[in-house]
């Protein structure tokens, strides 16, 4: 089995021996990060938590700054019940350290700053961000390894691929997409930076193009099944015969990371630089098929997490306090959607088991809408929160076209039955559930670290570490697995 380079609380001496305390802790707790926000009232959710919790989280002791506070910086009053400090510390605990040690050369970066000038067509900053450091990366990983081929599976637009292929480091690439409407369009940003590069702007700044780099950027259409590693690796062949590959992605979503590692696993390819993204698209056993997306590795065998936690490991705990406004409006939008389900239950327009439809984000102006067209005479003595309500299931109800509409006076029911008391505790419920979501990304993180490292041959190397700053961008994690 190879070496895995990961970064431990201090007590652990294995990543195995971590990965089997993160799975206990998780199943402990797992009743939190399973919790559906939109069950909230119909299944009784808050009823759950421990009595000494629940009192806690409504008191004056615990307002919105206070639960935000909890989920960014881990701090909670003294005055908490201990169980519950207990949990909000192990969470913050279990966390891995994903501090990377390589080295930065600073003239490396800046000459990188002005060469990726050619390429940021299209990208946002964030993403501008994220190619050049996973650009970086994986050539440093290609010069390791030997490789003359890099793989890119889920490269959309191309935009790791135009920079592996055609920076001064200059990597050929078979770029991989399952959509034709993805591959077209990265063809012609591609044709848009090959002006760039033959321009008098490169040439004045030292960049010296030359048409047959055009071939080493090739792209094609092709669905990365997680038991498609034998057509990956034909088509990788077919591309460069005999040469050394290696396998990458940037944000690779759900199954596809799985996918990317099988693939890596089941063929002979030498290496995969990988950052995983929506984990909420991972498949888990049972399931008709073997091929799954968790668990990989033999220290998970037999586990499962469950889609609503998997949803719960994309939260960004970390972002809540740059943008607390932000986080209050979301706790506002959960629990309006939450009374809506529970409405629609009450009054027989959706089985309390049933699938709830998926309403997406209600605008200002649709709620301002929504808000015109209530009759003045049927909510004169309501309070502003419960017109609001009123307000948003009219909205809502009407971006589904839904045939049922309910009257104010059974909205304002609704309301002053769960909703006066209700956001504190959705805001709670949610902040408790969403303190998981980086426990369950590094159960995630491990399987597949040690799944590599169970495929890599004794002499391998396996890493996992952060690449991008996890605020700006978090599914910062990158894993590395070199065979040797």
């Amino acid at each position: 089995m190879a070496t895995v380079e990961i970064q431990l609380p201090d007590e652990f001496g294995s990543v195995a021996e971590y990965a089997a305390e993160i799975r206990r802790v998780f199943e402990r707790y797992q009743y939190l990060s399973n919790m559906h926000i939109l069950n909230f009232f119909v299944t009784g959710f808050w009823q759950e938590l421990p009595a000494e919790w629940r009192e806690y989280l409504v008191s004056d002791r615990c307002d919105m700054d206070s639960l935000i506070s909890m989920a960014s910086t881990g701090k909670i009053d003294q005055s908490a019940p201990e169980s519950l400090r207990s949990y909000v510390r192990t969470m913050f605990h279990l966390r891995l350290n994903y501090r990377s040690s390589r080295p930065v050369d600073h003239d490396e970066e800046e000459r990188r700053r002005k060469e990726l000038w050619y390429f940021l067509d299209g990208m946002n900053p964030k993403k501008q961000v994220e190619v050049a450091e996973l650009s970086r990366l994986v050539h440093e990983v290609a010069a390791e390894s030997n490789c003359s081929l890099a793989v890119d599976v889920g490269a959309g637009q191309g935009y790791l691929s135009r920079v592996l292929a055609y920076s001064s480091a200059s990597l050929p690439v078979l770029a991989i997409d399952s959509s034709d409407t993805q591959q077209r369009g990265a063809e012609l940003l591609q044709q848009r930076t090959i002006k760039r590069l033959r321009g008098p702007r490169a040439a004045a700044g030292g960049f010296k193009w030359d048409d047959r780099r055009a071939e080493r950027l090739v792209h094609t259409v092709m669905h990365v099944s997680l038991d498609g590693a034998a057509q990956l690796a034909e088509r990788a062949h077919a591309t460069a015969p005999d040469a050394r590959w290696l396998l990458c992605g940037l944000h690779a979503c759900g199954d596809l990371s799985s996918a990317v590692l099988k693939a890596f696993a089941e063929s002979d390819a030498t290496a995969v630089v990988l950052v995983p993204c929506c984990y909420n698209h991972i498949s888990e056993a049972p399931r008709e098929r073997s091929a799954v997306g968790f668990p990989l590795s033999a220290a998970m065998h037999g586990a499962r997490i469950g889609q609503n936690a998997l949803k719960t490991a994309c939260q960004a705990t970390s972002r809540w306090d740059a943008s607390p406004e932000a986080t209050v409006d979301a706790f506002r939008r959960n629990h309006m959607r939450a009374l809506l389900h529970q409405l629609m239950v009450a009054q027989n327009q959706i089985a309390p088991d049933g699938v709830a439809p998926a309403v997406g984000r209600v605008t200002n102006s649709e709620l301002q809408t929504a808000r015109m067209q209530l009759p003045a005479c049927d909510t004169a003595n309501a309070s502003a929160d419960e017109r609001e309500f009123a307000a948003y299931a009219l909205a809502a109800l009407t971006k589904l076209n839904h045939a049922w509409r309910p009257t104010a006076e059974q909205c304002i029911a609704c309301y002053r039955q769960h909703g006066s008391a209700g956001l504190q505790q959705i805001a709670a419920a949610w902040t408790l559930k969403a303190l998981a979501g980086p426990l369950i990304e590094c159960m995630l993180v491990v399987d597949r670290a040690l799944y590599l490292a169970e495929h890599c041959g004794s002499a391998g190397r396996v890493r996992a570490f952060a690449l991008f700053d996890p605020v700006t961008s978090p599914r910062n994690v990158v894993l590395v697995a070199q065979r040797r």
